[in-house]
């Protein structure tokens, strides 16, 4: 076995491997030497990680529940073996807490300590939840302000180390409003989401927004945003046509540009409020399984990451979306004629997020914290 320790990182989908892949490098700076072992996804693999398996890249596809539960399963005995043969000096989970909570039991059960890089969101749903990230963790890094005083009031080593999509993110330069309204030349961002579940379940809503708003806004322009090529191509085949305006590994470009965003809730709207667009922010779930589940799980009084950091219905949220597609774009073209609240928007969300941008890296923020937890 070589004399480096082993560091233990695992993640399970396409945003968990880049944070992950961050986080390594910060780690490489500073600890020498070191053997990286996880679970995760190809920037993990580029950053130096020995792989045991990919699940970023299934986490992208669409494949039968059972099929999916047996994978999972047999994956979470091999990472289990792997941790007894490796004996890692730390286990780092990162974010996906489904899978995660899993290894990290394991890990606790084989004696190494572990650091849990983003926080599971306990706070917004199954708040019982927290109990068992205690019971998990040596020590939590959170990316949002607010975690750290809730989970330490709950018995949790929380520690904010800042949200790592600000980490290189350009300043904003948001684009003339005043010129683009009066002329009806607006610029509109279609974001669908990363994943085909995703993509399947927003893209035909959003298409139909396009062309309701091309009606009325002759001029506009659009602009479906995609992370990699397949991502595209899934966009197309659920949209049924080939002419969508689709930028690919562009969408700080589409953002930085953009008076509006139509967006799929997640991480996605803290990069819009960064560049200081407006949007409406939709999610669609089944109608009976959040009446019967949802509404009894969910106790944040906000769902949209925007709105639950302003701490009011800072933009509109549709969420529950059950599949109204006239409700979407309905809200969208009242935002385009409220030039006050676009006004007041672009001013109020770079303000917002401003804080998620922590003295130093959140990849080397959570890097000291993995090395104290080490020690």
């Amino acid at each position: 076995m070589s004399e480096a320790p082993v560091i233990f990182v695992t993640a399970a989908d396409v945003s968990g491997d880049a944070h992950a892949a961050g986080l390594i490098e910060a780690l490489r700076r500073r600890v020498a030497p070191v053997r990286f072992v996880g679970i995760g996804g190809e920037r993990m693999a580029a950053a130096g990680c020995e792989l045991l398996a990919e699940p970023a890249r299934r986490a992208t596809m669409i494949t039968g529940p059972l099929r999916q539960l047996l994978y999972y399963v047999g994956l979470i005995r091999r990472v289990a073996g792997a941790m007894s043969e490796s004996r890692p000096a730390v286990h780092v989970p990162v974010d996906s807490p489904a899978l995660n909570w899993h290894l990290a039991r394991a890990a606790r059960r084989r004696g190494v300590p572990v650091m849990y890089y983003i926080a599971p969101q306990v706070w917004a749903w199954a708040p019982w939840r927290v109990r068992k990230l205690r019971r998990l963790t040596d020590a939590v890094a959170c990316i949002l302000p607010f975690e750290e005083d809730y989970l330490r009031r709950r018995g949790v080593n929380a520690h904010y180390v800042g949200h790592p999509l600000f980490d290189g993110l350009a300043p904003a330069e948001p684009p003339d409003l005043e010129e683009s309204a009066g002329q009806g030349r607006w610029r509109i961002a279609l974001l669908p989401g990363s994943r085909q579940e995703e993509i399947k379940a927003h893209t035909p809503a959003l298409v139909a927004v396009m062309e309701r708003l091309s009606r009325r806004f002759g001029e506009a322009e659009f602009a479906f945003t995609a992370g990699n090529a397949e991502s595209a191509e899934w966009i197309r085949r659920c949209a049924g046509r080939d002419d969508l305006p689709i930028r690919v590994g562009e969408l700080a470009e589409v953002l930085s540009r953009s008076h509006l965003a139509v967006a799929v809730s997640g991480t996605v709207t803290l990069e819009a409020a960064h560049f200081g667009v407006p949007m409406v922010i939709f999610y669609r779930v089944s109608k009976w399984g959040y009446r019967l589940l949802g509404r009894w799980v969910i106790r944040s009084r906000y769902l949209s990451l925007v709105n639950i950091l302003a701490g009011e219905r800072l933009v509109p949220e549709l969420m529950p979306w059950y599949g109204d597609v006239n409700r979407v774009a309905e809200t969208a073209e009242a935002m385009l004629t409220d030039l006050p609240s676009l006004r007041r928007l672009r001013e109020k969300l770079p303000e917002l997020v401003r804080p998620l941008r922590a003295a130093g890296s959140a990849a080397d923020n959570a890097a000291e914290l993995v090395i104290h937890t080490m020690r």
